[in-house]
């Protein structure tokens, strides 16, 4: 069954992809879409002094961060749930994406992942009753734990039947059923019901009394970024076009690269590096686009590939061994250098808006205003040139955008971080109103500290 292509006006856009439809049904022609970037509105223009722009705070963009795992896959790396604990806590991520626990993994393993402070996302199983009657029990046993009820997951790769139905309108029943046991249920009161994935939404017009999100599945594929690619496909802006008549908010509950290089066409891997900076962008694109969560795929490696025989077994943000990739480092140095604050010595309000210019912004570059509870601010900045040479197999690297800052008047202090490299500051500048920055082909972020930032 194929996927349902998103169309802007006007433009041919690529179609949402699943990992399993890539890696499991081959290969189909993807339309090229270099100006898709524009579904991200206004993102990388150049933002006018006299206009302050609204910022992001920050705890609100780390809870649009989430992790796929694994736990029923207790054949593999996930059999370690400590890990699987340790890891999220280290990454400084707690929203977690996976089954209700079933015959293969014992309730007592979500538990203890749900009293370390990972909140679920439930994949509902075929029997619908009974893995929200679990999904109840945990949040019950620990009040919070459950962030999220989610349907069957693509159903065109692993159609389910349902009363009779089958294909399409099984899926699409059994959601039905799904949102109406779920808003039944007292012990899930005010959790949300995700869409279930797969179904073709260009023959669906409405998701009343079906799901309180729209949801989608993005892979990027040849090694391309995750929104701007010229030529190349716009992967999430075209998973977010395909629901949005649905007129719901957003979730993408998989995206991801595997970190096995290859060359070719059509679900290509990459080498370690380049997942830390194409993972790394996605993340920061969805938070710009509206997404409210994005779950990558996945936590670990789930099993030992050491002759690379299995793109699967290489999605993971932490090897087999459990060793971290650099995009385990560079999501932990994100979190970290986001989290850190200084004490606020008044009550004083800080500001919410940051008058700035971004001039010599390239098309393909963007842009996120985030804000410390401390009243600092954070520009997020990332420019998304070509990362993988599919042709070859080889990551390929540009040369930085030279941009200039205005901030509209003199600034206290800017750090400038590279979470690539480290959580510590690549640069530090002082009494500042114009900055030049060298943009790369992935995320680097700015410590802003007004002049009149109360008590830092």
């Amino acid at each position: 069954m194929k996927h349902p292509v998103a169309t802007l006006p006007g433009l041919a856009a690529s179609p949402p992809v699943s990992r399993a439809s890539r890696m499991r049904t081959g290969a189909r022609a993807v339309a090229s879409v270099a100006a898709c970037v524009c579904v991200l509105a206004g993102a990388a223009a150049a933002h006018a002094a006299d206009n302050p722009v609204r910022m992001m705070p920050v705890d609100a963009f780390l809870d649009t961060l989430g992790v796929v795992t694994h736990v029923n896959y207790t054949d593999g790396a996930y059999l370690n749930v400590r890990n699987v604990a340790d890891d999220m806590a280290w990454l400084g991520i707690r929203h977690a994406r996976d089954y209700t626990p079933g015959p293969s993994a014992p309730f007592a393993s979500y538990a203890y992942l749900a009293q370390r402070g990972v909140r679920f996302n439930f994949l509902v199983r075929s029997n619908i009753a009974e893995s929200i009657e679990l999904a109840a029990r945990l949040n019950t046993e620990v009040p919070g734990s459950i962030a999220a009820i989610e349907g069957f997951n693509e159903i065109d790769n692993f159609p389910i039947p349902y009363r009779g139905l089958t294909g399409q309108a099984a899926g699409l029943a059994a959601q039905r059923e799904i949102y109406t046991r779920v808003r039944g249920t007292p012990e899930l009161k005010g959790v949300p019901v995700y869409d279930l994935t797969g179904f073709d939404t260009r023959t669906v017009e409405s998701r009343a009394d079906s799901a309180d999100y729209a949801n989608q599945h993005a892979y990027p594929q040849n090694g391309n970024q995750p929104t701007y690619n010229s030529p190349g496909g716009s992967w999430i802006p075209a998973a977010i076009y395909s629901v949005k008549k649905f007129n719901l908010p957003i979730v993408i509950t998989e995206f991801g690269y595997f970190s096995m290089p290859q060359s070719g066409w059509y679900m290509i891997g990459v080498d370690e590096p380049t997942q830390a900076k194409a993972v790394l962008n996605g993340y920061l694109d969805s938070a710009v686009a509206g997404v409210k969560r994005i779950y990558v795929y996945e936590l670990l490696d789930e099993k030992a590939d050491p002759q690379n025989k299995s793109g699967e077994m290489h999605f993971g943000m932490f090897r087999f061994d459990n060793s971290p990739k650099p995009v385990a480092y560079a999501i932990r140095n994100l979190t970290t250098i986001l989290k850190a604050g200084t004490a606020r010595r008044t009550k004083d309000p800080a500001r919410s808006t940051l008058p700035y210019t971004l001039a010599d912004m390239p098309v393909s570059a963007n842009s996120l205003l985030l804000q410390k509870k401390d009243g600092r601010f954070v520009l997020a900045l990332w420019n998304e040139t070509q990362i993988w040479d599919r042709a070859n197999g080889k990551p390929v690297t540009h040369p930085p955008a030279r941009i200039s800052i205005d901030f509209g008047a003199s600034v206290r202090h800017v750090d400038v971080y590279d979470p690539l490299v480290s959580a510590e500051p690549q640069a530090s500048h002082r009494d500042v109103r114009q900055l030049p920055v060298d943009v790369p082909d992935h995320v680097i972020l700015l410590e802003i500290t007004p002049a009149d930032t109360p008590g830092t």
